[in-house]
């Protein structure tokens, strides 16, 4: 009787054990399926659509005998883009011109500077009628009584003539700008560096400063506001089940053993380093659309940035793509040391880090707003400490970069702001305080 029980019950436990292999063998969503599917479910935001995807660097008015530059933020820059966006979507083959150069009566209009590049040809919302093609500028010029489009890439450069209608729109939007309200710029080139005591320098892309007097204030800002529990969602299939590390500056750690994520007070920070082994073979036009998927899933994507870059890194069976976002106020770009970054393969997102403010009120005092330096002066000042600093570098020296934006520092009250000239000299990038002219401290800076 005995021996028959226990032949019962090692039936039943070699029963049960199959039927849990077979479970966990086939019973189960996997882990990567279940976490796709609730990705699905949980979106901050619903993605942008490739069109809205792209948006040019800087836009540049020529306007008679003076230049005005738009940038994100700033008014008439979206529907300049937005007109010549939709232009390109609707413009058909016929609209090609087979003459190579300009007529001299042309007239030059407008400057887009597409950075990231914008592609246009089969399959894409731009001109899906000719070749496939990465347009890094798109030039509008006045022919007699007609429109002309130029787009230059790397490697090619066409002309398109606008039709008849979309040559109307883009005449009625010039006279409705009021140039006259907006700070004037100079195109800066060497000649220009030299007539005012810079002949050292040389400059390898175009570069654009204001002439006229700019006046700025400081900000009060905020760290912008997430759903701690809905981004934990987006992250991890189930979030209860990841180890909590907290920090003593008061940061949190979820951490799942193969992926992590830090919360601050200032933003988020997360990492799968078992992806970083995988190869990317989407196409350009792809990892776009994918970057606004990721920006939109995880935080959502504020009207105040724009994708500034998006590049393929790595080599052989190890590759990925890095996007970049970028924020503006009031068309100055916001500089902070770690903004919202992506880094993507075919495995999935590999690093994501996203810092963004959010105004509260400007610091204005009570004389007014308060004028920045000229840039001749900004530069004068950073290339005395660049000077100083690499003194055997006097030879070779190339201005990259100069331009107005506000940096993001630390103060007792919260953070601030804070108006800044940024100009990078061959690799090295100074900041300074917009009205002084004093080098930020490293310390300062958020």
């Amino acid at each position: 009787m005995i021996e028959t029980i226990k032949s019962i019950l090692l039936l039943i436990l070699v029963g049960l054990s199959l039927l849990l292999t077979y479970q966990l063998w086939y019973g189960q969503v996997p882990a990567q399926v279940l976490e796709q599917d609730i990705y699905e479910r949980i979106v901050v935001e619903q993605p942008r659509e490739l069109e809205r995807v792209v948006e040019p660097k800087k836009i540049a008015l020529h306007n008679e005998e003076e230049l005005y530059v738009y940038k994100k933020s700033t008014p008439d820059f979206g529907e300049m883009w937005g007109l010549l966006s939709i232009a390109l979507q609707q413009i058909s083959l016929d609209a090609l011109i087979d003459e190579d150069d300009l007529p001299l009566d042309s007239r030059h209009l407008l400057s887009y500077y597409m950075q990231p590049k914008l592609p246009v040809g089969e399959d894409q919302p731009w001109l899906n009628e000719v070749l496939y093609s990465e347009i890094e500028k798109v030039d509008l010029y006045t022919v007699n009584d007609s429109f002309r489009l130029v787009l230059s890439g790397s490697n090619n450069k066409f002309s398109l003539l606008l039709p008849p209608r979309k040559a109307e729109q883009f005449a009625t939007l010039l006279d409705n700008i009021q140039a006259d309200k907006k700070l004037a710029s100079a195109f800066l080139t060497e000649e220009l560096l030299a007539d005012h005591g810079f002949s050292q320098l040389s400059i390898v892309e175009p570069l654009y400063v204001p002439v006229e007097t700019v006046f700025m204030s400081e900000y009060n800002i905020r760290p912008e506001t997430l759903d701690q529990d809905l981004i934990l969602k987006t992250f991890f299939v189930d979030y209860s089940m990841a180890r909590v590390i907290e920090e003593k500056e008061g940061g949190l750690i979820y951490t799942d053993g193969e992926r992590g994520l830090r919360l601050t007070d200032t933003g988020l920070e997360y990492s799968s380093p078992r992806l970083e082994e995988g190869q990317t073979t989407s196409a350009y036009s792809e990892a776009l659309v994918t970057s606004s998927s990721l920006i939109s899933y995880h935080g959502g994507w504020p009207d105040s940035l724009r994708l500034k870059s998006l590049e393929l890194s790595g080599w052989g069976d190890t590759t990925h793509y890095s996007a970049e976002w970028q924020a503006y106020l009031d068309g100055y770009p916001i500089l902070i040391s770690q903004s919202i970054r992506a880094l993507f393969n075919d495995n999935g997102l590999i690093h994501y880090a996203r810092s963004f403010f959010e105004v509260e009120n400007p610091i204005i005092p009570e004389n007014g707003l308060t004028s920045a330096a000229s840039w001749n002066e900004a530069l004068e000042k950073a290339l005395s400490k660049y000077q100083e600093g690499f003194p055997d570098r006097a030879s070779s020296i190339i201005l990259k970069d100069i331009y107005l934006g506000y940096a993001i520092t630390t103060s007792q009250s919260g953070y601030t702001g804070k108006p800044v000239w940024v100009i990078t000299i061959n690799n090295e990038q100074f900041i300074l305080s917009a009205f002084e002219l004093e080098p930020l401290r490293e310390e300062d800076l958020l």
